[in-house]
């Protein structure tokens, strides 16, 4: 029996987040889903913020990666605001997911930037959930019975 190729359907789940006019980062919305949200059944998808309905359908044919996805927003979010903690534009507009004020619907610099944030956020954060085993199926995670070594770790 094939294993699935996890990481390949990971990445391409991470890239179409991002596709669409307006919509690339409003998936970030997704920081502000509760805890007790089990996100276990195709009908939670509809319950989650900012995800347009092409992601809706991708979020119920890619279940097991929500956690992670809903992690890598609270993660991008976390990062732009400690980046930008000490300057004019201190990141505060992202807290209003997916409902931006202009100067991050618009072609700016800080737009810019959060689109990069979030891309390398989400990327980096399924490529850890792979490789720490924590997604199913995945074929980039350590062989059981392995030891990794220190250092070599994503």
């Amino acid at each position: 029996m094939r294993a699935r190729p996890q990481v390949c359907e990971a990445l391409l789940f991470a890239l179409a987040l991002h596709t669409g006019v307006c919509y690339g980062i409003k998936w970030l919305a997704l920081s502000k889903t509760p805890a007790a949200l089990a996100l276990n059944q195709t009908q939670h998808c509809k319950q989650l913020e900012g995800l347009v309905s092409a992601q809706v359908q991708l979020c119920r044919s890619n279940l097991e990666l929500m956690r992670t996805i809903v992690h890598a927003a609270r993660g991008a979010m976390k990062a732009c605001r400690r980046a930008f903690a000490d300057m004019r534009w201190n990141c505060s507009s992202i807290e209003l997911a997916p409902n931006y004020l202009l100067d991050l619907e618009r072609g700016t610099r800080e737009s810019a930037f959060v689109y990069a944030l979030s891309a390398a956020t989400i990327s980096h954060t399924i490529a850890r959930a792979c490789t720490s085993g924590d997604l199913p199926g995945c074929s980039c995670g350590p062989v059981p019975g392995s030891t990794c070594l220190p250092g070599n770790e994503v």
